[in-house]
């Protein structure tokens, strides 16, 4: 893709490169994002206690989605590489080592989930009604965890290889299908009145088999594991440029060690800030269910914001990748720098809508005026770092994309424990600010990360790292 950009001076062809790559990953956090609020609407209507069980279900969910995720990041660093040398037979190499690893990790973890679901709610400090149902959660969901975490991976090797349409596509049926199946399995059999032009009125026997959380655990491990099937039927059919084949059969230490020399400083990263995340969850647990579940929706209104980030991300990701493949560092920096700013104009804008409408967006899900009072604070707080937290999420895809995994490491370190968490412990549990105190310390967290990883990129130094 970065062949055909000529000179430097095609700013408008880098923008529209850039777009090309972005509004589909975009598209596809969207649908996720889309499917997180029916869900959690849905989820909603069962009460408080049902709400927390979700959230503390997702904390380490957010963390195994982290690793898996940090595993596709080597792959997608080196796919990029590749193709951007025209190295296709290494491309599928990569691809193919990237399943071997991503299938024997994910059945370690179905295992383990399975056997110890009851271990995560306790250990986060839960409330007693909590417990059962988010361990409940948890072993239904880790019923298709192999194609679940399968398809994170392979979805990072059609990224590098500059497909970000696939992974949309396929994103955007599991959505449908998770909407369809929760509507049915969550809620009894009912009948819904429509009323038609001509004063007429229709009747219409919703089925439905009234499983509440148990249902939406099941319609969100049905929606994955069909996800990860089309993902490995594309992936196998070579479709799309790059091609898995099973044979040889055997990991290949090599390949293993170069995406892991890339991907386990991600790794890393993403326990980082997935373990500071079920950390940061902890001290809000102790403020009560109420608190928490504001905290928990805002959590999913704010994720609006993570879309266009995420997408761009995506973009600078594959775009710096195969501008260092091919021999082009200076159209490398070029790309990092268009994706940045027009992350952070997306994302300021919806900082602004965070500002403005914050009530209405967690009304979405519960009516409680307590939780609609606290939740409405905090997406008027993390408003005010939407611009840094865009800078963090884009810069780091372009530095991964050069393979400069390390440094967002040492990045998220800094921002997540000793800023975050220990800001956090201060005014939540030594000066009782409660949940404000909470945000107040992510938001100083995400203002620091953003200036840190600008500061990074804009040094160059990713420039020379050999992957």
């Amino acid at each position: 893709m970065v062949q055909q950009v000529e000179n430097l001076e095609d700013k408008k062809h880098i923008r529209r490169m850039v777009m090309l790559l972005a509004w589909p990953a975009i598209m596809e956090m969207f649908l996720s994002t889309l499917v997180q609020f029916v869900d959690t609407a849905m989820v909603g209507s069962l009460g408080s206690t049902a709400i927390a069980a979700v959230g503390v279900s997702n904390s380490p969910m957010w963390l195994l989605m982290g690793i898996f995720a940090a595993l596709g990041v080597g792959s997608t660093a080196l796919v990029a590489r590749f193709v951007g040398a025209r190295q296709i037979e290494d491309a599928n190499a990569v691809a193919r080592q990237s399943l071997f690893m991503g299938c024997a990790l994910a059945a370690l973890v179905t295992i383990l989930a399975l056997l110890y679901a009851d271990w995560v709610p306790r250990l986060m400090g839960a409330e007693p009604e909590v417990i059962p149902q988010a361990a409940l959660y948890i072993r239904v969901i880790s019923i298709t965890f192999v194609l679940h975490f399968s398809s994170f991976i392979l979805s990072g090797v059609l990224r590098g290889a500059g497909d970000t349409k696939t992974p949309m596509r396929i994103n955007a049926m599991a959505n449908i299908i998770n909407i369809v199946a929760n509507f049915m399995l969550i809620f009894p059999t009912r009948t819904v009145v429509l009323a038609l032009p001509g004063s007429t009125v229709l009747e219409l026997v919703v089925p439905g088999a009234g499983l509440g959380l148990f249902g939406a655990a099941l319609g969100t491990a049905l929606s994955r594991g069909i996800a990860g099937v089309i993902m490995l039927w594309i992936l196998f059919s070579g479709r799309q440029g790059v091609k898995v084949n099973l044979r040889p059969l055997r990991f290949d230490l090599q390949v293993i060690q170069r995406i892991i020399k890339i991907g386990l400083p991600a790794s890393g990263e993403r326990l980082i800030m997935s373990g500071g995340h079920m950390v940061f969850s902890v001290i809000v647990l102790g403020l009560g269910t109420a608190q928490y579940a504001a905290h928990h929706l805002a959590i999913v209104a704010e994720s609006v914001s993570y879309m266009p980030g995420f997408g761009f991300s995506m973009a600078a990701t594959t775009l710096v990748g195969q501008g260092l493949g091919a021999g082009r560092p200076k159209l490398a920096a070029a790309c990092g720098y268009t994706t940045w700013y027009l992350g952070a104009l997306v994302m300021g804008g919806m900082g602004l809508i965070f500002l403005v409408f914050p009530e209405h967006l967690i009304r979405l899900f519960n009516s409680d005026p307590e939780i609609v009072a606290y939740g409405a604070m905090c997406l008027r707080m993390v408003a005010l770092a939407q611009l840094p937290f865009s800078s963090s999420m884009v810069l780091t895809g372009a530095l991964r994309g050069a393979g400069d995994t390390v440094w967002p490491l040492i990045i998220a370190a800094i921002g997540m424990w000793p800023v975050r968490l220990g800001l956090a412990a201060i005014l939540v549990l030594w000066l009782d600010m409660g949940l404000f105190g909470a945000w107040l310390a992510m938001v100083v967290d995400l203002w620091v990360r953003g200036i840190i990883t600008f500061l990074r990129f804009r040094s160059g130094h990713w420039q020379r790292v050999k992957v």
